[in-house]
């Protein structure tokens, strides 16, 4: 099969499948909030997405041979940091995860810089439990971090990597980098914060 067929057959695969895709994606929204708050997290934001087409077809060009794994995709921020792990354990139980595919993005960084944190991996439905409405092997791209790892996420994707023709000059680079440390510094004090009044 050559290179257009494939991107064509994966297209007549998304098509076929969108509704239960967006099923899916609201599926998401409603349990893994509920799974959250029974293992302790309290505090957070739950936003999940289906890839629209024309992105779908982007990604399937850039590699045919290889499936899109993020058509569905759930982002969960924690409004602490220390909530990341338990969001982690609590996933994990819900999908089978694809390990080949887990990113610590933090672990990307050295030790003295500053920078995108989010840990990423591929979960596929089991066919049972929480999403038992669906049939096992479809792919969810998950995502988690902090509200504040988001927040900045989105303010340098929009606008350090936005189309121009000149790229950011070194000044630019390096207030991001700083407001990276802000940020990270805050995650900690909110932590601090939290501990302190949970101790008194």
């Amino acid at each position: 099969m050559d290179t257009e067929a494939k991107v064509k057959d994966a297209l007549r695969t998304y098509d076929r499948n969108l509704v239960e895709y967006r099923a899916l994606r609201d599926e998401l929204e409603r349990e893994i909030p509920l799974h959250l708050r029974q293992w302790g997290v309290s505090y957070f934001r739950v936003e999940a997405r289906v890839k629209k087409r024309g992105s779908f077809e982007t990604k399937a060009r850039r590699d045919p041979s290889k499936p899109v794994l993020d058509t569905v995709g759930v982002r969960i921020m924690a409004f602490f940091r220390s909530d990341l792990a338990q969001v982690e354990r609590m996933t994990r139980r819900l999908f089978d995860v694809v390990e080949e595919s887990y990113i610590d993005k933090g672990d990307l960084l050295g030790h003295e810089s500053f920078g995108y944190r989010s840990v990423q991996f591929v979960g596929l439905t089991r066919g049972q439990g929480a999403f038992s409405a669906f049939p096992a092997g479809i792919a969810v791209e998950v995502q988690i971090r902090t509200m504040l790892e988001h927040v900045w996420a989105e303010v340098e994707h929009d606008f350090r990597y936005k189309p121009q023709s000149d790229p950011p000059v070194p000044e630019i680079n390096r207030r991001f980098a700083l407001t990276a440390a802000l940020l990270e510094q805050a995650d900690r004090n909110l932590d601090d914060i939290r501990r302190e009044l949970e101790g008194s």
